[in-house]
């Protein structure tokens, strides 16, 4: 009985995240980030705005929320996917970057606003416990990937740095997909295809 009501309370918890985070994302895309008060974020989600400081303390929580979402869902559609495990490296980030960008594309102008956002020093959204500890999480699947493609024996040097080299990589790859104006972000795709099988045979020539 107890186990029960513990998993009522949880999924009703997360329904409640969701209600505001849906609210959130909705007001940040037309209203813009700066201009979207919490007040607004309760109003439009139904709720008091008490509740909303009850599960974020701050915008900026409800965006890693979303964020910690997006990479959940990306590790798990690569995961889903069975065919990939014996996949080349280079296929199989590009199949995690890519649902990453089809996660966020719903809401491109949100995007490009919050990593304005990052650069400010009060900003939770790129120096903060919650922040690392979500950058730690991908970048272990990351590496996970790259140790069960690359053959035994064979991680060298590049091998231990090349996850951090990749969260850069992917940084630069999200500000070239936000200006990318190409039908379906065809150029984007292009450029993530090249570069991948570029940076991968570097890093199994031990030249990263």
């Amino acid at each position: 009985m107890a186990a029960r009501r513990s998993t009522r309370r949880a999924v009703k918890k997360e329904a409640i995240q969701r209600r505001i985070l849906n609210a959130a994302l909705a007001l940040f895309e037309s209203k813009g980030y700066d201009r979207t008060t919490t007040k607004a974020i309760a109003r439009r989600a139904k709720v008091a705005e008490g509740t909303v400081f009850n599960y974020f303390e701050t915008k900026d929580d409800i965006v890693l929320y979303f964020l910690e979402l997006e990479v959940d869902e990306a590790i798990a559609a690569v995961r889903g996917r069975p065919r990939l495990r014996e996949a080349p490296l280079e296929e199989k980030l590009f199949a995690l970057i890519q649902r990453q960008l089809e996660y966020l594309a719903p809401y491109q102008s949100f995007i490009g606003a919050a990593f304005l956002h990052a650069l400010r020093p009060a900003s939770k959204l790129a120096v903060s416990v919650r922040a690392l500890a979500l950058r730690q999480r991908y970048l272990a699947f990351v590496d996970e990937l790259m140790r069960e493609s690359l053959p035994d024996g064979s991680m060298n040097v590049y091998s231990w740095i090349a996850p951090q080299v990749f969260w850069i990589y992917y940084i630069g790859v999200l500000l070239f997909w936000l200006n990318d104006t190409s039908a379906d972000k065809q150029r984007t795709l292009a450029f993530l295809d090249r570069s991948l099988a570029i940076g991968v045979r570097a890093l199994r020539q031990g030249s990263l």
